[in-house]
């Protein structure tokens, strides 16, 4: 059994498969090798990984629409780093960098920093920060972002697994559980049939993107919409809480839906449900390569907020189309309804029935 575990503090129960569970706050040790220790506070996803010699520990979310691994360091003043572990490279006898710098700017934060070179059980390229404006990476538990977007050429940790051979198939996958007392997964080089059944169906995606495919219809309550007969884009991101619908067609869709404006001038959710009506509300179909991949209402739906009302998990995009397609972010309200598989040997995603 190889044991170049990625020091995910994950489980590999075979030769070449590395799994993560997603549970409450507890250690087990299981020979050698340990059962992650991950969180899951409500819309977000985290594990624990160890980078350095001797390994220091922080919590990452794991994100298929970006590349860079990067944690939280020492030389960050900015607010968002106070009270979070931080990554001292005079600590670890593994580590070396150049000063070579980086910047990243994603839907919600940005980050800056330097690239340094430090062993997660593999020699990667990992990113420390320096500047973290605003309270977006100050949640508890946010001490970084793993990367695992399908961009081969900006050699992702996923990039570094294969090339070492740590993997017996090159692929990944996710089982994001609704419930966090249920516990959530990440597996590394297979999948675990114990969390889906029947056969997982494949949409190819575009090489060097964000695991980028193409939406030939999307219907609700089961009538075409007409709105991706020339094809909509999508890029398929666990690091997106929300389902993201293309500027153009979001408004309409709520309304189709049932859902109304919300207005308390607080929440950063635009609509809102009656809570009497969940049950009865339409489902959405997105059919992709063949597939009629249906999202029912109690995963677009989501808890109540602090007026009584329930709120939609759905949201504009803020730019209403990639080139001449519309464009959809298919993020973590979507991808609960799924077993994901994302095969960087294939450049494809499947989408299985949970079991």
């Amino acid at each position: 059994m190889r044991c170049l575990i990625l020091s995910l503090v994950c489980v590999a129960l075979t030769e070449g498969l590395i799994i993560c569970h997603c549970k409450p706050k507890t250690h087990k040790l299981i020979g050698v090798l340990f059962v992650i220790n991950l969180y899951c506070p409500q819309m977000s996803y985290f594990g624990e990984i160890n980078v350095g010699t001797p390994p220091q520990s922080f919590y990452v979310h794991f994100d298929t629409g970006s590349t860079t691994l990067w944690v939280n360091s020492v030389y960050c003043k900015s607010s968002a780093c106070l009270n979070h572990d931080l990554f001292d490279p005079d600590k670890s006898s593994t580590y070396h960098s150049n000063g070579e710098p980086f910047s990243i700017h994603y839907g919600t934060g940005s980050v800056t920093g330097v690239i340094g070179y430090d062993t997660v059980k593999v020699n990667q390229k990992i990113g420390l920060s320096i500047t973290e404006p605003g309270d977006h990476f100050a949640r508890p538990l946010h001490e970084g972002i793993m990367g695992l977007a399908y961009m081969p050429d900006k050699q992702t940790i996923v990039d570094t697994m294969i090339k070492e051979g740590l993997l017996e198939e090159p692929v990944f996958a996710f089982y994001l559980s609704q419930n966090s007392e249920k516990g959530s997964e990440v597996i590394f080089g297979g999948t675990d049939p114990n969390h889906y059944t029947g056969e997982i169906h494949w949409v190819p995606v575009e090489e060097n993107s964000h695991w980028k495919l193409v939406i030939d219809e999307f219907e609700v309550d089961h009538h075409m919409t007409g709105w991706c007969v020339n094809g909509c884009s999508a890029i398929v991101d666990t690091g997106t809480s929300l389902l993201v619908c293309p500027e153009e067609f979001a408004d309409t869709l709520q309304h189709k839906l049932g859902a109304v404006v919300n207005d308390d001038g607080i929440s950063r959710f635009q609509y809102v449900f009656n809570c009497d009506d969940v049950n009865s509300l339409p489902t959405l179909t997105f059919v992709m390569n063949g597939a009629h991949l249906h999202l029912e209402p109690s995963y677009y739906v989501l808890s109540q907020d602090s007026n009584g009302n329930c709120i939609s998990g759905i949201e504009s995009s803020h730019s209403s189309n990639d080139g001449e397609m519309p464009h959809w972010v298919l993020g973590d309200v979507f991808l609960r309804q799924f077993y994901s598989v994302f095969d960087q040997g294939n450049g494809r995603v499947g989408f299985a029935t949970l079991a």
